[in-house]
């Protein structure tokens, strides 16, 4: 049976993973999709992904559970042999380097192509898609590190 902190650890871990496995598809079969795409299509294609994603609770709760998880892992009884210090960096990284770099690099993405109404296409498509992936980037790095610190926590 798992207690509070292997718990909270094992959601930090999936959480971190699931978005890596996101942020991977989206350097991979998004990227080739849109890139392959007329702009006028990348445009409006791009748009309704964004539109989906900013809404979605599960992404939203995903996005914070690594943070909330490590916070709660610091204030629990702590298993032998736990590596609570992988937890707090892993959680320190997860808020830096997926939470705060989303708001501050890609809801800004999200609100430029928001405003987009398609009835022309947009001149920036390619640069706000360019940059959506660079950001993504940073975001799966992030992920993955948080992950494997999670993954070493235990």
């Amino acid at each position: 049976m798992l207690n509070t902190y292997e718990l909270f650890d094992f959601l930090a871990l999936l959480c971190a993973l699931m978005l890596a496995g996101l942020m991977l598809t989206l350097s991979t079969v998004m990227r080739k999709m849109w890139r392959e795409q007329a702009d006028a299509d990348a445009a409006a294609s791009f748009k309704h992904f964004l539109r989906s994603a900013a809404s979605n609770r599960i992404l939203s709760t995903m996005s914070i559970t690594p943070v909330m998880a490590a916070l709660v892992m610091a204030f629990v009884t702590k298993p032998a042999g736990a590596q609570v210090g992988y937890a707090y960096v892993g959680g320190s990284i997860f808020l830096v380097g997926f939470f705060f770099w989303t708001a501050f690099f890609n809801l800004p993405i999200y609100k430029a192509v928001d405003g987009w109404t398609l009835d022309e296409t947009p001149s920036d498509t390619r640069k706000q898609i360019s940059r959506f992936h660079r950001s993504n980037a940073v975001r799966l790095v992030a992920s993955l590190v948080a992950a494997v610190l999670f993954f070493l926590a235990a």
